[in-house]
C-alpha cells in the first residue's frame, strides 16, 4: 500500500494527500506509521515516522497544529507548531501544512489561481462551528480566493453509517444545522455537513472530492472510536 494516497493529481504546483495506518516504524496499538507525538506512543518511533513522511515529500519544512476542535484559523508563513488552531492557511512554496486525525474529517483546500493551500480539522466540534466554511471566507479575505477556483478534499474518516451520537448532541446538531445530516436518528452525518457548508461558501460542487473510506471500518486507517488508544494518521499539501 502507498504511504500517501494523493488528490489534486493533475494539479502540477501542489502536493496533497492523506497517509495510513503503514509503512513507519511504531509498535502496536499505534502501528506502525503513527504521526501523533500526543496520543502516548514512543516520541523516538513517532520522530522516525515523522522522518518516513518527509523522505516522501522531499522538503524539510512541516507545520503541524496543536489541535483543539475550536474554529480557530491563522495564517501561517514559517515552520513548527502552530497553538490552539485547527486549521492552517499559506501561500509559501515548500512549506508542508499537516492535519492529524482518527476519524475526524481532514480536509485540504487549494486555490491553483492564487497559489493558496490550508488545512482544516473537521470533527464533530469543527462542524458544528463551520470551519469549513471560514476557512473559505479566510483565504477570500487574506489573499483574495475566488470561491469558484478552489479545490477541495474530504480525506478518511468515520462514515454516517457509523458515527452514533447520544440524543442529546443529536438534538443540538438538529437545532442548528437540521435533520438531514442526522440518520436513523442517531448517527451523524458529518461528510453531508460538511459539504453543505462548503457549498454555501461558494465553493463549486466538481470541485468537493469526498472519501467514501470509513475510518471506524477500515483497519488501515487510525480510528478513535474503535480503540480509542491509537495513533495519527495525515492530510498534507505542500505548494512545490
Amino acid at each position: 500500500m502507498e504511504l500517501i494516497k494523493r488528490v489534486f493529481t493533475k494539479e502540477d504546483s501542489v502536493f496533497a494527500g492523506f497517509t495510513n495506518r503503514h509503512g513507519g516504524v511504531s509498535q502496536a496499538p499505534f502501528n506502525s506509521l503513527n504521526l501523533g507525538l500526543h496520543v502516548g506512543d514512543n516520541e523516538e518511533s513517532v520522530i522516525k515516522n515523522r522522518k518516513i513522511l518527509l523522505s516522501e515529500l522531499e522538503v524539510v519544512k512541516l507545520t503541524w497544529m496543536e489541535q483543539t476542535h475550536s474554529d480557530n484559523i491563522k495564517v501561517v508563513n514559517k515552520i513548527g507548531e502552530v497553538k490552539n488552531t485547527d486549521s492552517l492557511i499559506t501561500n509559501k512554496p515548500k512549506l508542508a501544512l499537516i492535519v492529524m486525525v482518527a476519524d475526524c474529517i481532514p480536509i485540504l483546500f487549494y486555490d491553483p489561481v492564487e497559489k493558496v493551500i490550508a488545512v482544516a480539522h473537521a470533527g464533530r466540534e469543527g462542524g458544528f462551528k463551520n470551519i469549513a466554511g471560514k476557512v473559505i471566507l479566510k483565504m477570500q479575505e487574506e489573499f483574495a480566493c475566488v470561491s469558484k477556483n478552489i479545490l477541495v478534499s474530504l480525506g478518511p474518516s468515520i462514515q454516517k453509517t457509523c458515527y452514533e451520537l447520544e440524543d442529546k448532541i443529536i438534538g443540538i446538531f438538529k437545532e442548528k444545522w437540521g435533520s438531514q445530516y442526522i440518520v436513523n436518528q442517531k448517527y451523524l452525518d458529518l461528510q453531508g455537513l460538511n459539504k453543505d457548508q462548503l457549498l454555501k461558501a461558494g465553493v463549486y460542487n466538481k470541485n468537493i472530492n469526498i472519501s467514501n473510506i470509513c475510518t471506524h471500518c477500515n483497519s488501515d486507517y487510525f480510528s478513535y472510536r474503535r480503540n480509542n488508544k491509537t495513533g495519527r494518521f495525515v492530510g498534507i499539501i505542500v505548494l512545490r
